[in-house]
């Protein structure tokens, strides 16, 4: 699945699911919950000292959790083309540091 279409499935997941009624600022301390949490896994594999099947899915629900809000919050302000957003950025970030 390409970025703008996880865009799409995302805001009709919040439709189906019934979470479609927070705003920008809900889901913007929504995400910085889930970043914790992905903060807590990438703590758990330090201490452990290496990264288990177990720790990397873990960790990989975390970061999904964290793309989901991402993108809802991209959904939220109105912004369609991540991917082209994504390239423009790219670009000039690449000017920046090369």
């Amino acid at each position: 699945m390409e970025l703008n279409q996880l865009l799409v499935y995302v805001e009709e997941m919040k439709k189906r699911r019934g979470f479609n009624g927070t705003n920008l600022e809900q889901e913007m301390v929504l995400l910085t919950e889930e970043v914790g949490e992905l903060a807590q896994e990438i703590r758990r594999i330090f201490v452990s000292g290496e990264i288990s099947p177990e720790n990397r899915r873990d960790l990989a629900f975390e970061v999904v959790d964290c793309l989901i809000y991402l993108l809802s919050i991209a959904n939220m302000a109105g912004v369609k083309d991540i991917e082209g957003y994504l390239l423009e950025k790219e670009a000039i970030n690449t000017r920046r540091f090369e």
